[in-house]
């Protein structure tokens, strides 16, 4: 084992891997701080539940292994600062825009949903990159590159083989268990917005029948939910022809919209994890099912909603009950 771990391969292999970890959880500090003074709010950015977002790490080890001799050269290969400037900005700026193009496209084509957006500036590619942020990428691979890892670099080099060994073997374990349990979120996200989908479209067909019964189309989600206003719908079906098998169709879409409207509640309340924290996490998502996510979206905040008027209920109740 020691003369394995003592392979100048094996410990550059080894090394990569722990800067890929190492550079996707700086990303996923700056993508954190960017939200918190955009938006003011703590929100856990990335796929991932884990502090890390791949795609910087991805992104920083292809930099190091095509542009490397630029930031760290050899003895003797040094090149003028300028040139090292020039190239590591345009050929950051062309790695990481490629590796965004490819990243963007994947979790497309396996969750139907564009993850990030970029259809609102000018030149973009499938929303997925655009030139404005591929500039921002460039300038960026130029400050990581000639002055952050040159520094990382120096430091890192000295870790012992089998240390770093055991600290990837670690992070890889936790890495993929992660990858593992947000995909099943993922996936479960895209299920509900199925349902939701389906929910609406079964409401506009019934909406329809509702005319020709009783004249009236005002059948949407909340209404199913509202069970006066369910049950005034239902009985103002009482001895209309064909009610009967209608009547059986609202009682069935109520229901599921009351497991929808748990599911959703659910969702709400995570926060930093789960399937609730990745539409937090990608607020300018565009799936396939875009009307649908504008419905969950909308519910969420009428959850929200109740909740933030229910503590100020509660204070002002204590309030009243501590001045008697």
């Amino acid at each position: 084992m020691r003369e394995f771990l003592a392979n100048p391969t094996v410990y550059t292999v080894l090394h990569d891997l722990f800067l890929f970890f190492l550079y996707g959880c700086i990303g996923w500090a700056v993508e954190v701080a960017f939200a918190a003074i955009t938006t003011r709010k703590l929100v856990n950015r990335g796929f991932l539940n884990g502090p890390i977002c791949p795609i910087y790490g991805f992104g920083m080890v292809a930099m190091i292994l095509l542009l490397g001799q630029f930031s760290t050269p050899a003895p003797g290969q040094a090149h003028p600062w300028y040139i090292n400037a020039i190239v590591v900005f345009f050929g950051g700026m062309a790695i990481t825009t490629l590796i965004e193009l490819i990243g963007g496209y994947i979790l497309y084509k396996a969750f139907h949903t564009r993850w990030w957006d970029y259809s609102m500036y000018r030149g973009n590619l499938g929303g997925f990159i655009c030139p404005q942020f591929s500039l921002l990428w460039g300038v960026g691979s130029v400050v990581l590159m000639l002055v952050i890892h040159p520094l990382i670099n120096g430091s890192s080099n000295k870790i012992p083989a089998g240390v770093l060994c055991l600290l990837d073997v670690i992070l890889l374990g936790l890495f993929l268990a992660d990858v593992i349990v947000s995909f099943i979120e993922a996936v479960g996200l895209r299920r509900h917005l199925d349902r939701i989908d389906e929910l609406r479209t079964a409401l506009r067909r019934t909406s329809d029948a509702l005319t020709d019964v009783i004249g009236t189309s005002a059948m949407t989600i909340d209404t199913l939910l509202d069970e006066q206003k369910l049950q005034l719908t239902l009985g103002a079906m009482e001895g209309r022809d064909n009610a009967a098998e209608l009547r059986g169709q609202l009682r069935e879409m109520a229901d599921r919209a009351k497991e929808l409207r748990a599911t959703t509640a659910r969702m709400g309340r995570q926060r930093f994890w789960g399937t609730g924290r990745l539409l937090r996490a990608f607020p300018d998502m565009v799936p396939d099912r875009r009307e649908a996510l504008d419905t969950l979206r909308a519910s969420l905040n009428r959850l929200a909603s109740a909740a933030r008027q229910a503590v100020e209920d509660n204070v002002e109740d204590w309030k009243k009950e501590n001045h008697r």
